[in-house]
């Protein structure tokens, strides 16, 4: 066994006292080709969120009901590369009727809402529109979307209502 020990001592030593004749140096060329790119919905490492946007308990339409997504739910994020403009499109959900979006219940009631691009509800986003726009810093950026339900709007039965709006990015 001491034998063996000195054995592989010895060779390590033989091993690590090779002398080289020379030396020659060359390049590595290292390169990468950016393209343009944009996620939607996006966390700063690159998972996936949802954006949201929640009018919580309603018991009273007399007035105008606001919500917006940075107050009431989650703001939706927009990941792209410096300087690539974005547009972003959205949907009319799973119940619009014509021109307007509505929350529904699974059933056949319903509560129409409008959203906006502003804090002063006067940028309505059309559905399908490019109403949201900007150019990518590179960094997640952060859109707020407000919701209005209009005063007056009648109150359906007690129950959950929501939708779905896709949203689209094209860049």
């Amino acid at each position: 066994m001491k034998r063996a020990i000195f054995c592989i001592i010895g060779l390590s030593f033989s091993i690590s006292m090779h002398s080289y004749a020379g030396s020659a140096t060359g390049t590595l060329n290292v390169s990468a080709t950016v393209v343009p790119s944009c996620i939607i919905n996006t966390s700063p490492t690159g998972a996936v969120t949802n954006a949201a946007l929640n009018f919580g308990q309603i018991d009273s339409l007399t007035n105008d009901f606001k919500r917006d997504t940075s107050a009431g739910g989650t703001q939706i994020s927009v990941l792209c590369n410096n300087s690539t403009a974005w547009q972003v499109s959205l949907d009319g959900g799973q119940y619009a009727s014509q021109s307007q979006r509505r929350m529904g219940n699974g059933g056949s009631e319903f509560i129409p809402y409008n959203l906006y691009s502003d804090s002063g509800y006067s940028k309505a986003i059309g559905i399908g529109t490019k109403d949201l726009a900007g150019t990518g810093t590179g960094n997640l950026q952060s859109l707020n979307v407000y919701g209005l339900i209009s005063a007056g709007t009648p109150i359906p039965s007690a129950g959950t209502y929501n939708d779905t709006v896709t949203m689209t990015i094209t860049y």
